[in-house]
């Protein structure tokens, strides 16, 4: 199976990389195929500006997105990998939605304005790595404002029909052993979550 993994890191050592290529080296080993769209590192413009905005519905995106569009078609899964930042995913995956997500490729509305989800694939996974603690995380309350906004707003609007939703808590406190046992972890989901 061909999994679209999407990275949205600036940094190319980032932990959120690091994770990456382990859930990378799972979905290796259990005979997938993974696609990883860095965004930071293959220089995507998460900006949409007016012209391209006036386009929308048109059926003619700009060619970066109908290269993008593209890549989220030929794979069978998706997986996610960011952090959380102002309890939302950095602005470069917002855009990717943005711009890639589109109404007639991603999504299209019934007369009775229903939403109807057009991607087709079963499953997506989302690795999220937090500044805080999971106890922050949780009485804050991001984790259910993510779980509302992303896995369900986004991925299952959208017609994903299952997103499992890991998250790494506490990344910049966490010490050594820790940090190898989230690697372990994202290793692990790539191997069994498609």
């Amino acid at each position: 199976m061909r999994v679209l993994v999407v990275l949205a890191h600036p940094d190319p050592d980032s932990f959120n990389a690091a994770l990456c290529l382990e859930l990378c080296a799972g979905l290796v080993g259990a005979g997938h195929e993974p696609d990883v769209l860095d965004l930071c590192g293959e220089g995507f413009d998460p900006r949409m500006g007016a012209a391209e905005l006036r386009r929308i519905g048109t059926g003619a995106p700009d060619p970066d997105v109908a290269a993008l569009q593209k890549r989220v078609e030929a794979a069978q899964g998706l997986a996610f990998v960011f952090p959380l930042w102002w309890a939302a995913p950095p602005a470069v995956l917002k855009g990717f939605v943005d711009r890639v997500f589109l109404q007639g490729f991603a999504f299209r509305f019934d007369d009775d304005g229903t939403v109807v989800g057009l991607l087709k694939h079963e499953r997506a996974l989302v690795l999220t790595t937090t500044g805080s603690t999971q106890a922050q995380s949780d009485a804050i309350g991001f984790t259910r404002a993510l779980k509302q906004t992303w896995d369900d707003w986004t991925l299952r609007m959208c017609g994903v029909r299952e997103v499992a939703h890991h998250y790494f808590y506490a990344v910049p406190d966490a010490n050594e052993s820790t940090r190898r046992g989230y690697l372990a972890e994202a290793r692990r989901l790539g191997r069994e979550s498609f």
